[in-house]
């Protein structure tokens, strides 16, 4: 088992006692022990599905926006966004 220090935030603020100890499995055998082979078949079930809807996700959009683009909308003065908005016709 291998643990580690995990920090936990709750709208921003750190929670009082952080950092936490994690402790994780760090091989099949060691995961099937501790959370059994049905909650490991459940868990990867459902990455699965999530892993095949983000692909068509992706493949029906495009890819959707590059990451530096989203992060630079994030942080642009939301004054000039909604200019450029309004430019294009878009409402917010």
């Amino acid at each position: 088992m291998k643990t580690e220090e995990l920090e936990l935030k709750s709208k921003n603020v750190i929670l009082e006692g952080s950092p936490f100890d994690y402790t994780a499995p760090e091989s099949m055998e060691e995961a099937l022990e501790v959370d059994g082979e049905e909650k490991i078949f459940k868990l990867y079930m459902q990455q699965r599905k999530i892993r095949w809807m983000d692909s068509k996700r992706r493949e029906v959009t495009g890819g959707g926006l590059p990451k530096q683009l989203a992060d630079a909308l994030k942080s642009a003065d939301p004054a000039i966004l909604a200019a450029i908005a309004e430019k294009l016709g878009v409402t917010l």
